[in-house]
């Protein structure tokens, strides 16, 4: 009997435990995630975020790309990977400053790839936006004297999706020519290989919002604001990716010993439909010696508004040189944007509204020696450094949101395994401010990443067929 070993069951049980885990986790503390959707992520995994988290143009063959839904069929096999971060983000203005420490678990993807295949499928979640501030500010009235005001918020927006790849591969005749230049034997090389992808796209979550009014004069009732909303969205992916083979060379055993590789891929999140309800509640309180009591509600309203989210589109390229002693390294760039000026600021604060983003990425990567030569960790492990810089999607009174991430990572094989699996480590440091005026309002972050990307267990093979007794 022949059968076939599938990881869905086992993939759709760890993912629905992640879920249950991830979500209500707050995983920013930047007071600039009060406005519109939040803090917006690009999607990178961690092996990504150490080349600057570029994905239009990172064909890996072990790693999912959880960006551009046509690299998947660039993988070996079936994949896996997940993992957690930490982050640490100071917050000035002027003289003064405040941090805090949050973490939580990251996005969660599969490729579901048979060895040798042209096609693979894709699944996940990943947080598409990020809320969580925590800040006030004293001002004075000439009515009510010396008031404090503070503004709250958690939560975020999650995006989960289900896509599909196909490759196709051109080949073309090596040829070898004998001691007297004839040509004695040839061998048919991949000289090419170009994927399309897609996928359908569901962001859904809940962002928590409020402010409050504490006035120090006690002859006056605080005033709170709580305002809930709940957000969704349905949408699609698509993306290309396209390998050219510039330049090989052989060894006297015409065994291929060097190659350049150039790849360049694109992809477009299209525009979609976008539905918020929001719930509005106005409260009175008074401060009492054992804590703040509300008084009566005032007031509560609901509102829908239906968004049209822009296109978003991404294009890159990326080298890669391999050389006869083991040597690998890869460098890329990426540019994106996004039309945020076309959605409706109505739903904003006042003096708040959306501005075209853009995006530029550098990358590269190096790993010393291949597996079967490396002596060492060090020499089997590889090494990432990255930039990345993006102005836009949010305009306040200083000026667009602009934001600076420097990224470097590590990626590890593990010891026994002949499949490819390894332990990911990602490091960023980012400077984020509205405008460029230094005494305005500033951030600066460091965040850690651990991930993991594994590949078939089951004596490394999945989705291979067996024949048991």
């Amino acid at each position: 009997m022949t059968t076939h070993s599938t990881p869905f069951s086992i993939g759709m049980a760890l993912l629905m435990a992640m879920v249950t885990t991830w979500a209500g986790g707050q995983t920013t503390y930047s007071p600039h995630s009060r406005f519109g959707f939040g803090e917006l992520q690009t999607g990178a995994g961690t092996a990504q975020l150490g080349m600057g988290q570029m994905g239009a143009a990172w064909m890996d063959r072990h790693h999912v790309n959880t960006r551009n839904p046509a690299a998947a069929a660039f993988l070996t096999r079936t994949t896996f990977a997940g993992g957690f971060q930490v982050r640490s983000e100071r917050i000035s203005e002027g003289d003064r400053s405040t941090q805090g420490e949050i973490g939580g678990l990251t996005q969660v993807a599969f490729a579901i790839k048979k060895a040798g295949g042209k096609g693979g499928f894709t699944f996940g979640l990943q947080p598409w936006s990020n809320v969580g501030y925590d800040v006030s500010q004293l001002r004075t009235d000439e009515t009510a004297d010396e008031y404090l005001i503070s503004y709250e918020g958690k939560g975020g927006l999650t995006q989960a999706y289900a896509g599909y790849a196909r490759k196709w591969e051109g080949t073309k005749w090596q040829t070898f020519e004998g001691p007297s230049g004839a040509v004695e034997d040839s061998v048919r090389i991949i000289a090419h290989g170009t994927s399309f992808g897609a996928r359908m796209e569901q962001r859904f979550g809940q962002l928590g919002r409020s402010r409050t009014v504490d006035i120090a004069n006690p002859t006056f009732l605080d005033t709170r604001v709580e305002t809930e909303e709940v957000h969704r969205s349905l949408g699609f992916t698509f993306g290309f990716g396209h390998e050219r083979l510039l330049g090989t060379r052989f060894n006297s055993d015409r065994k291929l010993v060097s190659s350049t590789l150039l790849r360049v891929g694109g992809m477009a999140a299209l525009g979609r439909k976008h539905t918020l309800n929001r719930n509005n509640r106005w409260a009175s309180w008074q401060t009492l010696s054992t804590g703040p009591l509300e008084i009566d509600s005032v007031h509560s309203s609901s509102e829908t508004y239906s968004l049209d989210l822009p296109l978003t589109w991404t294009l890159g390229l990326e080298v890669e040189r391999n050389t006869k002693d083991g040597l690998r390294f890869r460098f890329g760039a990426e540019w994106e944007e996004a039309a945020w000026s076309s959605i409706s600021s109505e739903w904003l604060d006042p003096g708040v509204a959306f501005t075209d983003s853009k995006s530029l990425s550098f990358g590269g990567s190096i790993t010393p020696r291949g597996l079967d030569d490396a002596k060492n960790l060090w020499q089997r492990s590889t090494y990432q450094v990255g930039w990345r810089q993006t102005k836009g999607y949010v305009l306040l009174s200083d000026g667009p949101l602009q934001t600076g991430t420097w990224s470097a990572g590590w990626t590890l094989p593990m010891l026994g395994s002949r499949s490819g699996s390894s332990l990911n480590l990602g490091f960023s440091w980012r400077t984020l401010q509205a405008g460029s005026a230094p005494e305005g309002l500033r951030e600066n972050g460091f965040g850690a990443m651990v991930g993991f990307t594994l590949h078939p267990f089951f004596k490394n093979q999945w989705l291979v067929p067996r024949k048991y007794d």
